[in-house]
């Protein structure tokens, strides 16, 4: 475990494709084994299952996963960079794309994108001599939920971010309150919604209430993955949070920039996630300023 202020994320910068698309694909197909036989391969079959084991427990569903492919694309259109920068996403073009696997829509999906990016991480002393301002890891915490997805009872939550949240925010000694931004996994819009869900953010079939009115848009209360996400900016597995996370307590994100310009608080606490399998294993790292 790493103690409060042991290490930074002082850079970002991107290199040259870190996984092809053929690899990608080949690894979503890996996850399912012997499923495939009956139809079922590929990351968003499972994901679909415990979306809809969540519409069933808490009454969620397509109106609240809406309200998060749209708050993301928003941000996206202020990102230079993203995927699906330029590219504005209406109610109607949710509503109307395609079925992937029910209750999964296209726009449900992260992106599946070439690239690479990297984070330096140093020690405060080190950082603090240069050019950009450091990043300090205030908290650290991780869960893991090993049952296999077609066996788990934990599809609709808690997944092991309620856990790995607490844990987080115990080692950085601070609440949610605390926090100005959230930088999340989002391979899927229903993860947003349960990790956000279980890190207490809002109860079990209160997030369709939260997400309302543009909560994780520009000018929002809670943004959520000002990059555009993996829904909208592109897919760097668990770098893409970390790397927005550590690009906006920098001040470098341009017309993304979280404080007076998005009509939101200057970021100075950020809450990030990573997820791994199909809501088997939870990371949470908290991010803040020197």
């Amino acid at each position: 475990m790493l103690e409060s202020g042991l290490c930074n994320y002082v850079l970002i910068s991107y290199g040259h494709s870190a996984l092809s698309s053929d690899s990608m694909m080949q690894m979503l197909t890996d996850l399912s084994g012997d499923d495939a036989v009956f139809g079922h391969f590929g990351a968003t079959g499972g994901y679909a299952l415990a979306a809809r084991r969540a519409m069933h427990t808490f009454g969620t569903g397509p109106e609240t996963w809406k309200q998060i492919a749209m708050g993301q694309r928003q941000w996206a259109d202020l990102n230079p960079q993203a995927v699906m920068h330029g590219k504005t996403m209406s109610s109607e073009d949710y509503d109307h794309s395609r079925w992937v696997v029910e209750p999964l829509r296209l726009l449900d999906n992260c992106l599946i994108t070439d690239g690479g990016r990297a984070i330096v991480v140093t020690s405060l002393e080190r950082a603090r001599d240069l050019k950009q301002p450091p990043v300090v890891i205030l908290g650290m915490g991780q869960h893991d939920q090993p049952a296999e997805i077609g066996q788990a009872l934990t599809m609709d939550g808690p997944t092991g971010a309620k856990k790995a949240g607490e844990a987080a925010l115990a080692m950085a000694g601070i609440t949610l309150n605390d926090v100005d931004a959230c930088q999340l996994y989002d391979c899927f819009t229903y993860t947003v919604e349960i990790t956000l869900q279980d890190y207490g953010f809002f109860g079990p079939g209160e997030g369709k209430d939260w997400f309302q009115g543009g909560t994780i848009a520009p000018g929002g209360r809670m943004p959520v993955n000002t990059s555009g996400g993996q829904l909208s900016e592109a897919y760097f597995m668990g770098l893409t949070p970390l790397a927005e996370a550590a690009m906006q307590i920098m001040g470098r994100c341009g017309r993304r920039q979280l404080g007076p310009a998005t009509g939101t608080r200057e970021p100075r606490i950020v809450l990030c996630s990573d997820n791994g399998g199909i809501l088997q294993s939870h990371s949470c790292i908290i991010l803040g300023r020197s």
